[in-house]
């Protein structure tokens, strides 16, 4: 009997130092194709969260509906599924492994876009909704703890997390406009589309569970192994994303002000942001690329994860306030119409600046449980863009343009200090906090 090459028995099963066995030490040619059909994976879950968006004006005929509330409802069952989902899936992940949950998960979401395109009625077109939704929200989470486990040094890791966000950014915008071209001739090609893009197969990546493998195989050959936090309480392991929700001030803060962030796009013009990512994604490159000069010049601030990933954030929370903002008080029939359309630069920029930061940064704090932490955001992120979408139109009728967006607005001014609180404080949350990493 014999251990496989790459582990090692010291008193608990563990990888060799750069065993070809740990994900973080593959070759980026076995990385990379990972990586891409993960990104991939994002990408489909995100784009099929906005599909119906111009499909509503196609379908109402033929299920009978009435230009009300419920018009609302496939996009918001779809993100109340984006809430179920996680509780389940990402704990899930960090327990039987990244393959199986999103081989699983993917696999049902494909079933549940064909049940939309062949939906014979609006009830069973809202069940399937949900199902894509609650199916679709693994990779949302589960991806981040992929990148996570592939990428063990920073730089890279937060360079494949600035992809991942991207794409989950992307995918909700692109939504819209294959719907927009598509449902004129017929609604349910939409999905059809959605069918088409699907269709993936994953490498497990999540280093406990091949350990766990190894183990196994050597029990069978009559070894006593153990390995290090071997038991699992389900109940425990299921709760997890909730309990980080709401036990870990990072988790939370964090949570609150992407999922505020979020809620801010059904604001903005999406065409006037979508070009402004590619600006976003050089301003974090630049900052990482200043950050490594200083690391090498030995400066002593280089060592804070802090300082690594949340400046360009502070600079972002600012800038989402003015943004919403500038709509606000620009949206006048007396004013031209680039002039609130342009607020969509800024607000393209604040976005995807506070969610690229926050969330490499959580994942950087949370690498082994990085799935669960993104669960949490992606809880919240949800909870909201299910509901706004409902409370949006009563309240613009009730308040107008001005003081409606206003409000937005003044709810994004008391999330400007987290970024810089986390700067100051995160280190002592995190040497306090029972899921740290780093």
């Amino acid at each position: 009997m014999s251990i496989s090459p790459g582990y090692q028995l010291q008193g608990t099963l563990k990888f060799t130092p750069h065993s070809p066995q740990n994900p973080s030490c593959w070759s980026l040619s076995r990385k990379i194709p990972i990586a891409l059909v993960a990104l991939f994976t994002v990408m489909n879950s995100g784009l099929s969260a906005s599909l119906p968006s111009n499909a509503i004006p196609y379908l109402r005929p033929e299920f009978h509906l009435s230009d009300g509330p419920q018009t609302s409802l496939p996009t918001s069952l779809f993100l109340v599924g984006y809430t179920v989902g996680p509780l389940v899936f990402s704990p899930l992940s960090e327990t039987v492994g990244r393959r199986l949950v999103l081989l699983s998960t993917f696999g049902v979401f494909v079933l549940s876009t064909l049940g939309c395109a062949l939906a014979p009625n609006w009830p069973v077109l809202l069940v399937f909704r949900f199902l894509c939704g609650s199916m679709g929200s693994a990779p949302q989470t589960v991806v981040g703890g992929i990148y996570a486990d592939l990428f063990e040094e920073r730089r890279s890791r937060g360079r494949a997390m600035l992809l991942y966000m991207s794409a989950s950014s992307f995918g909700p915008i692109l939504g819209p406009i294959i719907s927009g071209f598509a449902s004129p001739h017929n609604w349910r090609w939409t999905f059809w589309i959605e069918l088409i893009f699907a269709g993936c197969t994953f490498v497990e990546t999540f280093a406990p569970v091949l350990l766990k493998r190894e183990a196994t195989r050597l029990r069978s050959q009559g070894l006593d192994v153990s390995l290090a936090q071997e038991k699992m309480d389900m109940v425990r392991i299921l709760q997890r994303p909730l309990a980080m929700l709401v036990l870990e001030p990072i988790i939370s803060c964090t949570a609150l002000f992407i999922a505020l962030a979020y809620s801010g796009v059904s604001f903005e013009y999406s065409d006037d942001f979508v070009g402004f990512f590619t600006c976003t994604a050089f301003s974090a490159l630049a900052y990482d690329t200043y950050y490594e000069r200083a690391k090498k010049a030995g400066q002593q601030w280089t060592n804070s994860p802090e300082l690594h990933r949340l400046p360009i954030s502070c600079i972002g929370g600012i800038g989402l306030t003015v943004s919403l903002l500038w709509l606000a008080w620009s949206s006048r029939p007396s004013i031209p119409w680039a002039l609130p359309m342009s607020s969509g630069l800024l607000f393209g920029f604040a976005y995807q600046t506070i969610f690229i930061s926050l969330l490499t940064y959580v994942t950087d704090a949370y690498t082994i449980y990085s799935a669960s932490a993104l669960a949490s955001s992606v809880i919240l992120r949800s909870l909201l863009g299910a509901v706004f979408p409902l409370a949006v139109r009563p309240m613009y009728n009730a308040w107008g343009v001005a003081w409606a967006t206003s409000f937005v607005g003044l709810l994004s001014l008391l999330c400007v200090p987290i970024p810089f609180g986390l700067i100051a404080f995160g280190k002592r949350i995190r040497e306090r906090s029972r899921y740290r990493c780093v």
